[in-house]
């Protein structure tokens, strides 16, 4: 990397974990604050999190298209700012019943930004570090953001102890106002990819359907969507077994879900550090490689309870299972990043991320009807899909790779 993509590549970073440092806050804080106001906290919950996942679902798309209309720069900037001032305006209300409602409305706003500033942030790194850096810039912002959520959560407990939830807004507000602050000293090493300054409502669902358009002209990578969505189908039944480690395996005393999501984080943050010192002309192959290695490694739990009901030797499953599958996103994301045309880069994330969003309650809804808590295979089940699923890909992208050449 010369001076000018080292520059980049560290205010990418720093403001990528700084703004994931304060979505941690404002979501444990406001959890927090709603789970402990009355007997109906346990909805209240439920709408905020629900909210959270529709808005997603929702506005991804629309963030796409923003992310290759308008500089990325700009967008990075501006929803940082307005999440930032957003907090400080949910600080200043006094009145709990109100702030029930603030806290619940502002979180769609949060979300709205979100799914303008995603996108933009996985499409402004082609701009800031030449191609063959890619790989090594996502490797760095995913260890930062893994390391955010492992000391985040610690932090945050802390930090609403002693100045409650005014202060955690307030705290929230300045992180955001700061991560936006310091990506205005990005400095593009190619041009930016703008159409025009301003564009009519009719033309933001012609730019999609462009965008729609390009990706099934790209079959190798449509194929490489289908496939994260499938994965996230199925790890949405991981995610719903996780609290319920301790019914699957009952010999085991002690906190398993705490130390399964421990082992889990320890284990992306030594994915995500070795991502960016792998191959970097990586092929899909080796890609196909790490997903079913991680489904692998998450099947065998039940196995290594069987020999030995230790929870440290069955937390080797998660973490070694994590450590994989964050190579496999990072190095996704990179493959993406490299094989599309800048301008359609924020419409594709914008896509990915929407089908993922979608395909994540689909897998909870039907995981939650055949899937039974106290069954000490379901993690076999579910990992030697994700094997099958990484087989059939990769022999689905190769098939496609010689009808195109």
């Amino acid at each position: 990397m010369n001076k000018i993509e080292k520059k980049n590549t560290t205010i990418l970073v720093n403001s990528s974990a700084i703004t994931k440092f304060g979505d941690i806050l404002f979501d444990y804080a406001n959890n927090t604050f709603l789970a402990s106001l009355n007997l109906n906290s346990m909805m209240l919950v439920g709408i905020y999190q629900t909210l959270e996942n529709i808005v997603g679902i929702i506005f991804n798309l629309f963030g796409g298209v923003f992310a290759d209309q308008f500089q990325r720069k700009k967008i990075l900037i501006l929803t940082d700012f307005l999440c930032g001032f957003s907090c400080i305006f949910l600080a200043l209300i006094s009145v709990n019943s109100w702030l029930i409602y603030a806290i619940i409305g502002i979180d769609v706003l949060l979300s709205m930004l979100s799914s303008f500033s995603t996108p933009a942030y996985k499409a402004i790194t082609k701009e800031v570090v030449k191609k063959e850096n890619i790989a090594k810039i996502n490797s760095n912002i995913q260890t930062a953001t893994m390391i955010a959520k492992i000391v985040t959560p610690i932090i945050a407990i802390n930090i609403y102890k002693v100045i409650g939830i005014h202060g955690v807004m307030i705290l929230d507000g300045v992180t955001f106002i700061l991560a936006g602050g310091i990506i205005w000293f990005i400095s593009p090493i190619i041009g930016e990819t703008i159409n025009k300054e301003t564009f009519s409502f009719r033309d933001i669902f012609i730019n999609l359907g462009s965008g729609f358009k390009y990706l099934f002209k790209r079959k190798r990578i449509l194929i490489l969507i289908i496939l994260s969505a499938l994965v996230n189908f199925f790890l949405a039944g991981y995610e719903l077994l996780l609290p319920y480690s301790n019914q699957m395996f009952p010999l085991i005393h002690g906190n398993i879900y705490g130390s399964f999501l421990l082992a889990q984080a320890i284990g992306g943050v030594f994915g995500a550090f070795l991502s960016g010192r792998i191959n970097k002309t990586l092929s899909v192959t080796v890609l196909m490689f790490f997903l079913g290695m991680s489904g692998l490694l998450l099947s065998i739990a039940p196995f290594l309870y069987n020999i030995s009901p230790n929870i440290i030797i069955l937390s080797l499953s998660p973490s070694i299972y994590s450590l994989f599958l964050t190579m496999f996103n990072v190095q996704f994301f990179s493959i993406i990043q490299k094989e599309i045309e800048s301008r359609y880069l924020g419409r594709i994330f914008g896509i990915i991320f929407t089908v993922a969003l979608s395909f994540m309650p689909i897998g909870t809804m039907v995981f939650t009807m055949i899937l039974t808590t106290s069954f000490t295979y379901n993690l076999l089940f579910i990992g030697l899909s994700v094997v099958v699923l990484a087989i059939i890909f990769n022999a689905l992208y190769h098939i496609e790779s010689r009808k195109s050449l």
